[in-house]
Formats: C-alpha cells, sequence, structure tokens
C-alpha cells in the first residue's frame, strides 16, 4: 500500500478564497508539506492555519527550497524533498503538499511530482485561485475580451521582449526586478498608451494597490502582480486619422511609395474645391477637368493635420 501526494493551491492569501476540496483533501492527509523551513514563513501555512486551525495536529515536512537560480541546487533540493515526501508515501500516509496560490502556475511542487512519479507513486493536483486572477478581480477588471491574448510573464522573462506580444501582459514574481521593470514602463509611456494595474499581497492583511507606475518601489513585495492593458502606439491610437480598404477595386487607386501608410480617408480630396490653391499635384485636361491621377497628398498618412489645417480656412 501506498499514500497518495496532493499539490494543493491555498488561493491567493484570504482564507475564506480557499476552495472546499483543498481544505477536505488537507484535512484528510496524514501529513503537510511546506515548501518552506518553518511554519512562521509559509504563506501557504498561514492560509489554511486561519480555515482550519486543527492543522497543527498533523505531521510536517520542512521542505526549504532556496532563492537561486543555479540548476544543480535546486535540483539537489527537489531530489532531496521528493525523497522525504517517498518515505511518508511508502508508509502508507497521504501527503498535502500546500503552496500559496495555484499549484499549476509557477510551482515548485511541479518539481517535486515528476520526481515522485518517476518512482509509481501517485499524485493528484488541486487547483487554488491563481494570484493574477485574485488580482483582477481586487482591481475590478477583466483580463481578457472576446478574443484578446493573455500573456503571464515571470520576473525572469527579458522584459524588453514583452511589448512584442499582443493582449494582456501579466507579470509575475518580478521581485529585484521590479524597478527594473517600473523603468521599462516609464520608458514605453514616450511610445505606447496602456493602461497599468498593479497590487501587493493581494487579498491579504498588507494588501497595497498601486495607481500609477511611479509608485512601485524597491521594497515592494515579491508577491506584486503588475498588469498591462489595451497596448497600442501613439499612432494607433490616432485611429481616426487613418483607414485603409484594401478591398476596395481601385485599391491603391494613386501611386504612393508605401502601401502600407496608404490612407483612404479621403477618399475623394476634400482639398479639390480649392482649384488652384489646393497645394496638389494636378493638371486639367482637354476639357477643362481638373484631374489629380497623379497627386497622393490625401492618401499619405503624414498629411493629415496639414489637409485639416486648410480646410479650417474655409470657415473663415
Amino acid at each position: 500500500m501506498k499514500g497518495t501526494l496532493y499539490g494543493i493551491g491555498t488561493g491567493s492569501g484570504d482564507s475564506s478564497l480557499l476552495t472546499k476540496q483543498a481544505l477536505n483533501t488537507i484535512k484528510k492527509c496524514q501529513v503537510i508539506a511546506l515548501p518552506s523551513s518553518s511554519k512562521e514563513n509559509c504563506t501557504a501555512y498561514k492560509i489554511v492555519k486561519s480555515a482550519f486551525p486543527e492543522i497543527d495536529l498533523k505531521e510536517f515536512l520542512f521542505l526549504d527550497f532556496p532563492m537561486t537560480k543555479d540548476k544543480e541546487v535546486l535540483q539537489r533540493c527537489h531530489k532531496d524533498s521528493a525523497e522525504k515526501i517517498m518515505q511518508q508515501l511508502s508508509e502508507n500516509k497521504d501527503v498535502a503538499f500546500i503552496t500559496i496560490g495555484d499549484v499549476t502556475v509557477y510551482s515548485t511542487f511541479i518539481y517535486i511530482q515528476k520526481i515522485v512519479e518517476e518512482k509509481h507513486f501517485n499524485s493528484i493536483l488541486i487547483n487554488g485561485i491563481p494570484s493574477f486572477c485574485a488580482a483582477a478581480a481586487r482591481l475590478n477588471i477583466s483580463l481578457s475580451e472576446q478574443d484578446e491574448e493573455i500573456h503571464i510573464i515571470p520576473g525572469s522573462y527579458n522584459i524588453e521582449n514583452s511589448f512584442n506580444l499582443n493582449g494582456t501582459l501579466i507579470f509575475m514574481k518580478s521581485g529585484k526586478r521590479l524597478i527594473q521593470l517600473k523603468n521599462f514602463l516609464l520608458e514605453k509611456q514616450h511610445t505606447y498608451n496602456f493602461e497599468f494595474y498593479a497590487v501587493s499581497n493581494c487579498s491579504m492583511e498588507n494588501e497595497k494597490i498601486y495607481n500609477s507606475i511611479n509608485e512601485l518601489s524597491e521594497d515592494a513585495s515579491y508577491f506584486t502582480i503588475v498588469i498591462i492593458k489595451n497596448i497600442k502606439t501613439k499612432e494607433q491610437e490616432k485611429h481616426y486619422k487613418f483607414f485603409q480598404n484594401t478591398e476596395c477595386e481601385n485599391f491603391p487607386c494613386h501611386k504612393i511609395s508605401s502601401l502600407e501608410n496608404f490612407n483612404c480617408l479621403f477618399c475623394y480630396c476634400p482639398l479639390y474645391f480649392f482649384g488652384n490653391k489646393c497645394g496638389g499635384n494636378f493638371k486639367y485636361t482637354d476639357k477643362g477637368i481638373k484631374s489629380c491621377i497623379e497627386c497622393s497628398i490625401p492618401h499619405e498618412k503624414k498629411n493629415y493635420e496639414e489637409i485639416i489645417k486648410k480646410l479650417k480656412l474655409l470657415r473663415q
């Protein structure tokens, strides 16, 4: 007989967000595995403790995982932790490995699970409310609508490439790189328009909501979620200045150096009635009709302001 290993997400912080399935599973397990050297330093333990004080009657395994990127050190820690857990499973004890947020999102448990399953022990995942979902609800915003993409970006990711992605950007686990992220976002404000949201320690007692990028600081919690929505370049925001109908049977109706910037907004030239003073490249036919076939001024994206300026003269 062998016990079962349960990877359990305890939610974002508020014990009321702990699911019934998670709580019931913790209650039935004989052993509680904490990804920490002590109860006092384990946020997941504190969440469960608030909802289930009797957890202290359980047997505990303290599994300390160092904050390092050294793969050899991490692999050794994962192996040692897995062996401690497998010893309990071999004694027909069920083990609950509890972790903050959702067990499937950046969780140390997954590395343990792989080792345990390779040794033919059973494991089961039990979801918790992910921190970024809890943060969005706390901020009263949606993460996506219709066909919008969602990108979850860890602190180790090259953030310089993030604005090449479409949709909503969620920056997690930025930690010491939070100031780098702050400076990156401040720089991007010069060429992009976007909505900024951020919260630290969501649903915990020391929760903090940030209303602007400048409020982010070095002493912000490791549990800081930054959400960036509706990213558009400054030019894209000025959509009223540009329109292109590539389905038109006459497209492109004039010669222009860059079809990418061919503007169909002024399909019929608004400067036509300025006659000789329109400023365009026109000529008169033998029948005295003004021909604009060689003129591309209204179809060049850069000329929007100049055309509007001339149209205002009609009111004077």
